[in-house]
């Protein structure tokens, strides 16, 4: 990767828009220097931010980076464009953070609202890369080719983070390491291992609770010999030996039981056939009585039989008699009926005339209403016609009203704007003076720089001189000259009589330094006070002309009389709009009366037309109705005449019917009608008893067949006692019953130890593959975990971390060597030298080249420290590249350090670092250190202000 541009805007202490171009830094060693807190680290937080969404330190994200010093109405983001394999990349991205809104409250005031984070990302053919912020994050990941945490151990070092490496403690190095090369894989595999050896032996417990479930369910019979064996088996054979012998004894007892039930089956089958024969004999003499005892009792009822056939028949004959009596009495009802009818008819009739009258009124009624309405309709629509004109002629106030508020509005705007314009005019002087006293600094400032520097240069000449002098004072003729290697003199340099030591020149050095940055810093102060006094300059132009037009200059007569001219014309302008704009609310308001006038009318004419329909509705309905009675009235008298017709006939009929009755009753054995009608039964009455008669017969006939068989059965024979029978059957099932009770019993106490076994078997076989799973997963558990007796602690993860450290270690001695010429190395701790207590693995000793002997890498010194300390991170560098696929990054960037080393060790780290740059690859260093400034000519230079931070190149 090789950074091209970052522009970073609202971000840290940088209140605008800052564009830092790498293109001018070039491959080698560039220097980042400037105040503390200005914001150097700020530049690589944001590389980092805009990379992976969090800074280079991993302490603050992004919505922590928004610059206490923007405005409200500057964004907040980083872009940063850089090449990989020779394509170009470009990366936009921005935190969520809070702004003012740009719409204003009902109040006035503007209200504060959430910007959300975003990213963007532009592939090399322009386009932009379609994905979510997740899938973008996880897109520039796979370009860079390493994560957050490996970047910035490789590429973006932060400020003392390559110490901790050094100095930290063999598990500390293995957090780090985990992080960075991703081996909590290893870790995992040893938490599965020890998690599966934990559940394996929760396992073979419970395996062992459910032995003891099963051994308490076991029934053992108390014999002796068979509690003993049980007692005193220990080991799981011995134990299913012992379950089987009583299993073994179980059965003889079941099986004994079950012989004994057969015998008793036997015996039980031969008195029950003896009992069967002896009761069935006695149950015939008992139906033989009971027969002949039903077959008296129906000769007993007898008579009454008879007289239930006699009623059967006098009810047939009085039925015949009574049918001629209904036929009578039916054609009295019909003639009955015919009367009633008539006279309805008749009152119908006379109804009818009655409302035929009615209606007749009632319909001239609704005529005459009829034509009251339609004269007050036409009256109606004269007068909406009126009033609908008069509206017409006022439709286009509300347009005027609404036209001369917005004016008016328009106009309180345009006044309100010459307002703030004024008050904005004194801002431009207040500028002006800060500016004008920034200009006095400056001019002071460099005065006093300029004199500093020739008392500098001065002293510096003077020192050189004294330096030529006592070079001088000890040249002989035909001696070599130690600077030109020449053996004449002609003309050797005097020694002055009083010269300047270094102590002065490099007091007069800081003296002109010092004055430099107050030089640097008053020119940055009025540069920054004329951009703003040009700025406002700009903005109160630019707002003026807005406001007035044109006319408003700066020049001349100057801002004020214009604006009073201004006010003026647009206090006229507002007074007019006012007095048009009541012109068109009283209009409006005469147009409202007319069309609420208007409506009522309208109102009122469909009530008056709806009057009219419904007198004309009600005139139609009389005149239907009244035709519908004149039918119906002339129907009644046609059936009036039909049904006196038909009473005569019925009349006629019913004296006919009335003879034939006296005749029937004559010829009958009825002296009476009463006495006929008497005779007569319910249908449900008669079905009965010839149901009842039909029912004795054949009782009769079926007692006297049974008496007959059991009679003929019978012949020859007598009652059996059954007593002693039955009292032996008795005894006999109490027995069985109790055999069977001892089998049932016997029996499912088998079946539970017989399950008892099985399961007893399942178990002894699973607890056994547990037991052997679990020895070989403990050995693995303590392998893996570095718990081994008598070996070093250190656990799988810990071991290929070593392999990766061994590595950082030998990349790192190859540059420590170059730092410190041979001095010291750093050595990983040989597995013989580990202890057992803690976690061991990753520790890290000192060999010292000269005296042979190895120490604590904690007593190197401060300077030695931030040497091991760097050459271990270039280590890390190169070995995380190489694991990551032989990946090459172009760039890196160190944050701090340099102020702990002499100056010998200052070059020798800087020239390491400029070997590692070679010809093709940027390294940026941020540090305060004065040599850096004077040895690194490409510097990026930051400078504070109380309203932001800026950037610049520096050659």
């Amino acid at each position: 990767m090789i950074p091209q541009r970052l522009v970073m805007s609202a971000f840290g202490s940088y209140a605008g828009r800052e564009e830092i171009d790498f293109s001018q830094a070039g491959p080698g060693i560039f220097l980042v220097t400037g105040d503390t807190g200005a914001g150097k680290t700020t530049i690589f937080d944001a590389i980092t931010y805009a990379l992976y969404d969090q800074t280079s330190g991993g302490r603050r994200d992004g919505r922590m980076m928004r610059s206490q010093y923007a405005a409200e109405d500057t964004p907040t983001f980083v872009e940063f464009s850089f090449q990989y394999k020779g394509q170009d990349y470009r990366i936009m991205r921005s935190p969520e953070y809070e702004r003012a809104s740009k719409r204003r409250g009902k109040d006035g005031e503007r209200k504060r609202t959430l910007e959300r984070s975003a990213v963007t990302l532009f592939l090399p053919d322009g386009t932009e890369y379609p994905g979510k912020k997740a899938e973008t994050n996880r897109k520039i990941v796979e370009i860079i080719g390493l994560d957050a945490g490996q970047f910035t151990q490789t590429v973006m070092i932060a400020q003392g983070e390559f110490l901790k490496l050094l100095s930290a403690r063999s598990d500390e190095r293995k957090e780090i390491f985990s992080r960075i090369f991703q081996t909590d894989l290893y870790a995992r595999m040893q938490q599965r291992l020890r998690e599966e050896a934990g559940d394996l032996g929760g396992q073979m417990k419970d395996m062992e609770r459910q032995e003891d479930q099963e051994m308490a369910r076991l029934f053992c019979p108390e014999e002796e010999s068979l509690l003993g064996r049980l007692e005193s088996a220990a080991l799981p054979e011995e134990r299913l030996e012992a379950v089987r012998l009583i299993l073994q004894y179980g059965k003889s007892r079941e099986e004994a039981a079950k012989r004994q039930i057969g015998e008793l089956d036997k015996e039980l089958e031969k008195v029950n056939r003896d009992l069967a024969v002896a009761q069935e004999l006695n149950r015939r003499f008992d139906y033989l009585e009971e027969a002949r005892k039903g077959r008296a009792a129906l000769l007993e009822n007898a008579s009454a039989v008879e007289e239930r056939q006699r009623r059967l028949e006098r009810s047939r004959e009085a039925r015949l008699v009574c049918e001629t009596f209904k036929k009578r009495e039916e054609a009295g009802r019909q003639k009955a009926l015919l009367e009633k009818e008539i006279r309805e008819t008749a009152e119908k009739i006379r109804q009818a005339g009655q409302q035929k009258k009615e209606l007749v009124k009632s319909r001239e009624t609704a005529l005459l209403e009829e034509q009251r309405c339609r004269k007050e309709y036409q009256v109606l629509t004269g007068q909406i016609t009126q009033v609908t004109d008069q509206a017409a002629r006022l439709a286009g106030s509300r347009a005027a009203l609404q036209k001369w508020e917005s004016q008016e509005e328009a106009a309180k705007d345009r006044k309100k704007s010459l307002e703030e314009l004024r008050k904005r005019l004194p801002l431009l002087r207040e500028e002006e003076t800060k500016r004008d006293i920034c200009a006095q600094a400056f001019e002071k400032s460099r005065r006093d720089y300029q004199q500093a520097a020739d008392a500098y240069l001065a002293c510096n000449d003077a020192f050189l001189q004294a330096q030529a002098g006592i070079l001088a004072k000890d040249l002989r003729e035909g001696v070599a000259c130690p600077v030109c290697g020449s053996f004449n003199h002609p003309a050797p340099a005097p020694l002055p009589d009083r010269a300047p030591d270094q102590a002065e020149v490099k007091a007069a050095r800081k003296r002109r330094d010092e004055a430099e940055k107050e030089k640097d810093r008053r020119q940055q102060q009025l540069l920054e006070a004329g951009q703003h006094c040009a700025a406002c300059l700009q903005g109160l132009l630019t707002e003026g002309k807005n406001v007035v037009g044109e006319a408003f200059s700066f020049e001349g007569e100057g801002p004020e009389p214009i604006l009073d001219r201004e006010e003026t014309i647009r206090e006229r302008e507002l007074q007019e709009c006012r007095r048009k704009k009541e012109e068109a609310r009283e209009q409006v308001r005469q147009w409202e009366e007319l069309e609420k006038k208007r409506q009522s009318l309208t109102e009122e004419q469909a009530a008056c037309y709806a009057r009219q329909e419904e007198q004309q509705k009600k005139a139609a309905l009389a005149g239907d109705r009244l035709r519908l009675l004149e039918q119906a009235v002339s129907q009644a008298e046609g059936e009036k005449k039909a049904r006196q017709a038909q009473k005569e006939q019925a009349e006629a009929q019913e004296e006919a019917l009335a003879l034939e009755a006296q005749k029937a009753l004559a010829v009958s054995s009825f002296e009476t009608e009463d006495q006929c009608r008497g005779s007569l039964l319910a249908e449900e009455e008669k079905e009965e008893l010839e149901k009842s008669q039909e029912a004795y017969r054949q009782k009769c006939i079926e007692a006297d067949a049974r008496v007959k068989t059991l009679e003929e059965q019978l012949e020859g024979k007598r009652p059996v006692e059954t007593q002693g029978l039955t009292e032996q059957k008795a005894g006999l099932d109490e027995r069985r019953q109790a055999a069977e009770q001892e089998q049932r019993r016997w029996y499912s106490k088998n079946e539970n130890n017989k399950d008892v076994r099985e399961h007893l078997k399942k178990i002894y076989e699973k607890n056994r593959k547990l037991k052997e799973r679990c020895a070989r997963l403990r050995l693995l558990d303590q392998t893996a975990g570095g718990s081994l007796p008598g070996r070093p602690k250190i656990d799988f993860e810990s071991y290929v971390q070593r392999r990766y450290f061994q590595q950082i270690i030998t990349f790192a001695n190859r540059r420590l060597e170059a730092m410190t010429g041979g001095n010291f190395i750093l050595r990983c701790r040989s597995m013989e030298q580990l202890g057992n207590r803690g976690s061991v693995g990753l520790d890290l000793d000192v060999y010292s080249l000269d005296t042979g002997k190895i120490r604590d890498v904690r007593t190197l010194s401060g300077g030695e420290s931030f040497m091991a300390a760097l050459a271990m991170a270039l280590g890390m560098a190169d070995v995380i590249s190489r694991s990551a696929g032989g990946i090459q990054m172009k760039a890196m960037f160190v944050d701090e350090g340099f102020g702990s080393l002499d100056d010998y060790s200052r070059e020798q780290a800087i020239g390491v670092l400029s070997e590692l740059a070679g010809s093709d690859r940027m390294i940026g260093i941020i540090s305060h250190v004065t040599e850096l400034k004077e040895s690194i000519d490409r510097q990026l230079v930051v400078t504070k202000t109380k309203k932001g931070s800026h950037v610049r190149w520096k050659h």
